[in-house]
């Protein structure tokens, strides 16, 4: 099976991925701290219900390493999973990957692509993959639900911070 678009995003059938980029009118630098912000997640990402941050390091310039728990809802079905977080400015990207939890793994990655001063194109992917096929089944199209929102709501977030008038 081809993978199919929905709304400006690729997902393949063969591995639970997606891939999408959006164009926003704020400095990459801003939107960089905004993703790497994890523990404001459950104020604005879709169905993220609490991160709990188990650690927070500096390494050399611009790359810091987040550990965090996140547990993320959809309905009944609620789990956590354990995450590494890589924020690396001077290659203005952050990675994303799970360390524990239902996942057998997941990987995602933000890229920020400076336009100029005040444009940013945002590219957001994930591929993932779940431990236990049943919990696939149940929970994938939500996943794929959430992640069709995510960007969604980190421009809506990023509008609030940092559109003139914002406090």
């Amino acid at each position: 099976m081809l993978p199919i678009n929905i709304r400006n995003l690729r997902w393949s059938s063969a591995m639970p991925s997606a891939k999408t980029a959006k164009l926003f009118g704020f400095p990459w630098s801003k939107l960089f701290d905004l993703v790497l912000d994890v523990k404001s997640y459950p104020e604005f990402v879709p169905h993220c219900r609490a991160v709990e941050m188990l650690s927070r390091e500096v390494q050399g310039p611009g790359r810091t390493i987040i550990v965090s728990r996140m547990t993320v809802g959809f309905l009944p079905l609620n789990f956590a999973y354990a995450n590494r977080t890589t924020g690396d400015e001077i290659a203005r990207r952050i990675s994303v990957e799970a360390i524990d939890g239902p996942l057998r793994y997941l990987r995602a990655g933000w890229n920020f692509e400076a336009l100029d001063e005040d444009h940013t194109q945002l590219h957001f992917s994930v591929d993932y993959e779940f431990n236990n096929p049943v919990l696939a089944a149940i929970a994938s199209r939500a996943f794929n639900a959430m992640f069709s929102e995510i960007l969604n709501a980190f421009e809506h977030r990023a509008a609030r911070l940092f559109s003139s008038g914002a406090s």
